[in-house]
């Protein structure tokens, strides 16, 4: 069977960016709402967390054969077209205002200042995250990547799975688990290799070791891991901390595994030429999916439309206008690098970007 489209896999992606979305929407939120409701709110953020662990395994599911075969080679093929869709995208969203109505009333430098003030605060964090929260993700897959590449260079790869590891606990120690065990970490632990490691190694591992689950198995996994994920959420609210802060917990890698297991156990679900168009763009739609998410969010202010009809429309109009956006950016030729992945090694290293 090939690897390169599993229909399934494809279609997964599909579902993770949907609930990427859904996260950042945070529908049912507020003091329109009960507290019953917040709590939904809550579950449904949780819930929706099992999105960029799926993308994390799967990309170390794909790259694995090239990763092995010249780590080098590969990881310069993922890194310099995503650092160069990492940097452009911090600027524009650096650029763009949050709140068009302080650009009005306030001007452009006030509205801006406040955000960049905020960022500057946590440099080093900063760094490791870029110009929105979400774009996180590409320095850390990056991260991720590069260690793995440097281990399996030097021959060292006995060394992946005990670092994985170990920095996913000192980040649950430092990050979710912090009033529990006390950790500290130099940047938040979200960023970085602190989670992304385990979750690229764990799809890596997979298909390096051709280790397959069964469908009773992967079930197991991914509603254990739910249930386990919220249960932790409740239990650390004991310690203040707010349930839709968590973004990766103890039982998150067995729902990303535990998904990903029952996808790639049923590889023609989702068989669709549109599944397929749609997933090849599901990078662009996440890099890019705040500009629309932002837009709307100050539209349905000025026209006052808020509660559930907000809440209903917000998530599905940005998917729909962030794929409308990603493919009027492939059509100019001066845009199309901010959402298309095109390794620049002179080599054809490593397997098309699953993220």
């Amino acid at each position: 069977m090939s690897t390169s489209r599993i229909s399934s896999l494809e279609l997964g992606r599909l579902l993770a960016i949907f609930a990427v979305v859904t996260i950042h929407a945070g529908p049912l939120r507020g003091e329109l709402y009960s507290e019953n409701i917040n709590t939904l709110s809550d579950v449904i953020n949780q819930v929706c967390r099992f999105a960029v662990p799926f993308f994390f395994v799967l990309t170390g599911f794909f790259v694995q054969p090239k990763l092995t075969q010249a780590p080098k080679e590969t990881f310069l093929g993922y890194a310099n077209p995503l650092m160069v869709i990492w940097l452009a995208w911090s600027a524009i969203y650096l650029a763009l205002p949050f709140r068009f109505d302080l650009v009005f009333t306030e001007g452009y430098l006030a509205e801006r200042s406040g955000y960049w003030d905020y960022l500057l605060q946590t440099p080093l964090n900063t760094l490791f995250e870029g110009g929105l929260v979400h774009l996180w993700y590409i320095p850390g897959l990056l991260c991720a990547l590069g260690i793995l590449a440097l281990l399996i260079g030097k021959g060292q790869q006995s060394l992946i799975v005990p670092l994985a590891l170990g920095l996913y606990v000192w980040g649950l120690g430092a990050g979710s688990y912090q009033p529990v065990m006390e950790g500290t970490a130099p940047i938040f632990t979200r960023n970085g290799p602190f989670f992304s490691l385990l979750m690229v190694t764990a799809g890596f591992e997979l298909r390096r070791r051709n280790i397959t689950f069964s469908n009773s198995m992967s079930w197991m996994m991914f509603v254990g891991g739910t249930v386990l994920i919220l249960a932790e959420g409740t239990l650390l609210g004991r310690y203040d901390i707010w349930m839709a802060n968590h973004d990766f917990l103890l039982g998150t890698p067995l729902i990303a595994i535990g998904l990903f297991s029952l996808l790639k156990n049923h590889p023609q679900l989702g068989n669709k030429p549109l599944v397929h168009a749609l997933s090849k763009r599901v990078l662009g739609v996440y890099v890019a999916h705040f500009v629309p998410l932002i837009i709307l969010f100050n539209l349905f202010g000025i026209y006052g439309i808020e509660g559930l009809t907000k809440d209903l429309l917000v998530a599905p109009l940005t998917l729909l206008l962030s794929f409308a956006l990603v493919f009027g950016l492939e059509k100019l030729p001066f845009t199309r690098f901010l959402v298309q992945f095109e390794k620049s090694s002179p080599r054809r290293v490593g397997e098309k970007l699953e993220s």
